[in-house]
């Protein structure tokens, strides 16, 4: 029996469930296979199911699990049948997303009808297979919030308790537990439970207060049973979420004048170490079990005060904007920075976060551009641009201009928010289904995505829509749910309903679905 005629009954094979291993034996019986084979085929079929248990949720059904599974485990298995009966293994080569069959002189057996007919089914298969992989491969590393939900700008509720702008929003492990701080000094904890739209009124659980001290940097840990604080000006507190009540504190060891920028978290379960930066261009860890130093590096002064910083989800490298434009990748393993690289614009950073889908890669908003730009901190390349609204701006729009905050939902979802107030979600691989979540109702639904490459770089860029632009607005005017002032950060919540909570410089917090 060849492996080509195999695979063309188990991918032409339609049905489902468990009468699909029956189907495919059955298509088998037709093209001229023996008792033996039959035998061997369908124990093949319940070594490949016993083998990829855990794995059919990537397939649609068993069709699709015996191809996947049975390019790695079919020639295993073959290879423990009798001499008589035992296939030649064909090369497999899957980069590049491609699954090719390498043929070689002794390939299969029983198959040496080489007429157009028999060449067309093998490409045909080939095809077929490929589409499959490439699918598998299109599903691999895409959480639950790229693949099941994506925000749709609906309001669900609006929160207005801190009276200064919030400058970090969280979610804990579990997704349970929110908190929000802000320059006011308070940390405040809600219930994600109660983000529901049957919830008509939403207020704070609790709140832990420092008046006078801006607090700028906020991380969980202890698998979401505390919650670390760090003022401006480096005092550094760990509270309990339960009772609030400080658990520990200290100050850490900065110099005089110097400010504290952000705060994250290495390690996981008892090892958990908090990294925090200044704007001297310090990086100071601390061990969270004896609030002992770890390490501490400092970066380049000539590349200026540090603006902004970000972490890598997989804790290898922690990357450093700075207020000249500068971008430096430090490497956590040797204490050592890898590459510096000067944004293009060498404009200050606003903010840096980590994108999805590559580990090497950062999203950058710099001050007077509406512009996120994904940068290769291997290469110090910009690879994709997202922006929005005139290329060229005056001073005066540059003064105010600016991307202070981005979420990455998925390799392909990116949610911004700025100082022009929008909550904007682009789609980098379709385009033209990218959207202005929140913002002037002048500017929802009334902008184009056009993409375009230009030196190496993909551009997607939000015009307006000449035609609608002119069309007028019908009906009454309805007080829009937009922010009045510049977002600062978002959070995505997995809790009752999937939700995108975004805060910004007025205080006020907003939940969308």
């Amino acid at each position: 029996l060849s492996f080509a005629v195999f695979l063309e009954a188990v991918v032409s094979t339609q049905s489902t469930g468990d009468d699909e291993v029956t189907a495919v034996v059955d298509k088998l019986n037709n093209l001229g296979m023996g008792d033996e084979q039959q035998r061997q085929v369908i124990v093949l079929a319940g070594y490949i199911q016993k083998v990829s248990k855990g794995k059919a949720g990537y397939f649609d059904n068993f069709s699709e699990l015996l191809i996947d599974e049975g390019k790695v485990h079919t020639f295993e298995y073959l290879q423990d049948l009798s001499p008589a009966h035992r296939i030649p293994s064909p090369g497999f080569s899957n980069s590049g997303k491609n699954f090719d069959i390498k043929e070689e002189p002794r390939e299969f057996h029983h198959y040496s009808d080489h007429s157009k007919e028999s060449t067309l089914k093998l490409l045909l298969n080939r095809k077929k297979m490929e589409f499959i992989v490439n699918r598998r491969e299109e599903r691999k590393g895409i959480s639950f919030s790229s693949t099941t939900w994506q925000p749709k700008g609906v309001l669900v509720c609006q929160i207005n308790e801190h009276k200064a702008a919030i400058n970090h929003v969280k979610v804990s492990t579990k997704h349970s537990i929110l908190a929000s701080a802000s320059e006011d000094g308070n940390v405040k904890i809600w219930n994600t439970k109660k983000f529901d739209s049957r919830n008509i009124v939403i207020s704070s659980r609790q709140t832990y207060s420092r008046p006078g001290q801006p607090i700028k940097g906020l991380v969980f840990y202890d698998k979401g049973d505390r919650v670390a604080v760090v003022t401006r000006e480096g005092s550094l507190h760990e509270v309990g979420v339960k009772e609030l009540k400080v658990c520990a504190a200290q100050t850490l060891d900065i110099e005089s004048g110097d400010v504290v920028v952000d705060m994250n978290t290495l390690g996981t379960g008892e090892q958990q170490n908090l990294v925090v930066s200044t704007s001297n261009g310090h990086i100071v860890c601390v061990d969270m079990r004896s609030g002992s130093f770890v390490f501490k590096l400092t970066n380049k002064p000539q590349h200026g005060p540090v603006s902004a910083m970000c972490t890598d989800r997989h804790e290898h490298w922690i990357c450093l904007g700075t207020r000249y434009g500068w971008l430096t990748c430090w490497d956590l393993r040797f204490h050592l920075p890898i590459l510096s690289w000067q944004h293009d614009k060498t404009a200050p950073v606003l903010c840096v976060s980590p994108s999805l889908g590559c580990g090497s890669n950062v999203n950058v908003g710099v001050q007077g551009y509406n512009e996120v730009g994904t940068w290769n901190m291997e290469s110090g390349c910009k690879e994709r641009s997202l922006c929005y609204g005139p290329t060229e701006l005056s001073e005066s729009e540059q003064s105010i201009a600016g991307v202070y905050s981005i979420l990455s939902l998925s390799p392909d979802l990116t949610v911004t928010g700025g100082a022009d107030n929008c909550v904007r979600l682009w789609n980098a691989r379709h385009e033209t289904t990218s959207s202005v979540l929140s913002g002037p109702r002048e500017l929802l639904g009334r902008q184009v995505y056009r993409k375009s490459v230009i030196q190496d770089v993909e551009v997607i860029h939000a015009e307006e829509d000449v035609e609608l632009s002119h069309s007028e607005i019908k009906g009454p005017v309805q007080p829009s749910p937009a922010h009045h002032h510049t977002i600062t950060d978002f959070a995505f919540v997995k809790s009752t309903q999937p939700c995108l909570v975004s805060v910004d410089m007025g205080g006020m917090m907003k939940i969308w679905k």
